[in-house]
This record gives C-alpha cells, sequence and structure tokens, in this order.
C-alpha cells in the first residue's frame, strides 16, 4: 500500500494526480465519439497541428493554453472547409490542414532561437510541474467539455449511428461536427502538461478503443472507457515515480497495456460465443425437425 500512498505526500504530486485525473475523465469521454465516427486520424492530427498555436502563444508571451485552443479550432475549421471539396475524402483533408499548421509551428520553432528546453514540456508532458492555476483552468475546461458532451449526447448518437435519418429530423450535423472538433480541441489543450500534444492521442484514442473491443452499448463504453484513462493516468503517474521514467509516455504505455488486455479479452470470447450461437443452432435445428415429424 505504501508504494501507492507514498509518492502523493508531496504537493506536487497531488497536483500531478489532480491533473491525470481530470485528463483520465475527459479524454476517454470525448474519444468515445471519435473511435465511433472513425476519425481518429482528427485526434493525432489536431495534436500536431496544435503545435503552431503553442509556438505561436510562447513567442508572444500569451497563454500557450489560448494559443492551442484557438489553433486546435482553426485547424478543425480548415478540415470542414477542405472536406466540402467532393473530389477529396475527409483523410486527405485532415492531412492537408495537418501539415498546414505543423510546418508553421516547425518554422517558427526553427526561426527563434528563444524557443528551448521549455518548449518540449508541452511537446511530451510535464506534469509534476502542474500549478494551482493550471488546475484550474483545466476544471474549468474540463467541466465546460463534459457539459457539451452531455448536453449533445443524443444528438452526436444519432449523427453518429444514422447520419441520414438525423439530417431528417433536423439535427444539425455539420454543428455537430464543429462541436467535436471543439471537444477534440479542449481535450488536446488539456492534455499538454500531462501526456503533451505529441502522445495526447493516447489518452484521446486508446482508452475508447479499447472498451469499444469487448463493447457495443455507447453508455458501458462510455463507463468502460473512463475507468480505464483513469487508471492508465493514475497508474503510470505512480509507476514513473517509482520508475524513474518521464510521466507521460508511462502514462501512454499504460493504456497501451489496457489495449492489449483487452483485445486479449475479446479474442477469449468470441471462439466461446461461435461455439454457444453453434449449439444454439444445432438444438433449433433438432427441434426443427421434431416439430415437423410431429406435424407430419
Amino acid at each position: 500500500m505504501s508504494w501507492l500512498i507514498d509518492p502523493y505526500r508531496a504537493d506536487f504530486m497531488r497536483h500531478a494526480a489532480a491533473m491525470a485525473a481530470l485528463v483520465g475523465v475527459l479524454a476517454p469521454v470525448v474519444g468515445v465519439w471519435v473511435v465511433l465516427r472513425r476519425v481518429a486520424y482528427l485526434g493525432d492530427a489536431m495534436s500536431h497541428g496544435t503545435l503552431a498555436g503553442v509556438a505561436t502563444a510562447y513567442l508572444a508571451g500569451i497563454s500557450v493554453t489560448l494559443g492551442a485552443m484557438v489553433a486546435g479550432i482553426l485547424m478543425g475549421l480548415l478540415v470542414v472547409a477542405f472536406d466540402r471539396q467532393r473530389r477529396i475524402g475527409l483523410d486527405a483533408a485532415i492531412g492537408v490542414a495537418e501539415t498546414l499548421m505543423f510546418a508553421l509551428g516547425v518554422i517558427l520553432i526553427s526561426r527563434q532561437d528563444r524557443i528551448g528546453v521549455e518548449l518540449t514540456h508541452y511537446l511530451f508532458g510535464q506534469i509534476v510541474t502542474t500549478s494551482t492555476h493550471d488546475l484550474v483552468v483545466n476544471l474549468v475546461l474540463t467541466v465546460v467539455a463534459l457539459g457539451l458532451v452531455g448536453l449533445t449526447f443524443g444528438d452526436l448518437r444519432s449523427v453518429t449511428f444514422d447520419p441520414a435519418h438525423a439530417r431528417q429530423v433536423g439535427v444539425p450535423v455539420t454543428g455537430l461536427r464543429v462541436v467535436l472538433i471543439v471537444l477534440i480541441s479542449i481535450t488536446v489543450v488539456v492534455s499538454l502538461s500531462t501526456v503533451g500534444l505529441l502522445m495526447s492521442v493516447a489518452m484521446l484514442i486508446t482508452p475508447a478503443a479499447a472498451a469499444r473491443l469487448v463493447t457495443a452499448r455507447v453508455e458501458t463504453m462510455t463507463i468502460l472507457a473512463v475507468v480505464i484513462g483513469l487508471t492508465s493516468a493514475l497508474g503510470g503517474l505512480t509507476a514513473s515515480y517509482h520508475l524513474a521514467t518521464p510521466p507521460g509516455p508511462t502514462i501512454a504505455l499504460a493504456t497501451v497495456v489496457w489495449f492489449a488486455g483487452c483485445a486479449a479479452a475479446a479474442r477469449r470470447t468470441v471462439p466461446s460465443r461461435q461455439r454457444t450461437d453453434h449449439q444454439g443452432n444445432q438444438q433449433g435445428g433438432q427441434q426443427g425437425n421434431e416439430n415437423c415429424s410431429y406435424s407430419g
């Protein structure tokens, strides 16, 4: 038990745990819709594209959180605009927007010598330096994002599983695409100090993908994804303390361990279901034969 408690006797570790918990809840909740709508590439691309906002804000001396948020939303709107060109697909639109934003970020970094080691904290995460101000800002963003998911839950489900019917009944399909973009952007921003921009996709995609392997119900998938996200965030943080490894990559690796476990469980479940279905079909066939002979 001391292995779990000892790291959190220090204030900076308690702050880190609180930040990890926020990401462990928010990222999987948003990630469920990213996985179900098959736009995981958008989450990965946005984590790279946000680099332009981080670099711009850092050079201008303003809030990096604000810069990342603006860049994420701008990139999402570019994706929506490019996707209207019928001759290219969504994946191509995402690739073009990512290339534009990421290239701008790299150019800004390369042109300024005073962007040094501190910027790498945003790329790979530096959760142990979380301040009270960081916690408050990210708590507000998390509450806003979770509230937005709650308000649009029904419409998101309609658009995800039956977009044609959703349009017919007046669900704002395009508006919900913008909502999802804003949610992804907020998630990437909240992940900045935890796992960093480059590995925020780990918390956004992997817990939801792992949950999807073992359940098809959206509600159950969301709950399980949050459980995986929380245990990965807090477990990875604790393990990084004892193993003296970087917290961000350790948390990301913990999500992959969960995914591997869920994949193994899913493989064991499928054959047993197939055997049950096969036995049921055989029994049904025997009963059918008995009924036919009885009727005859």
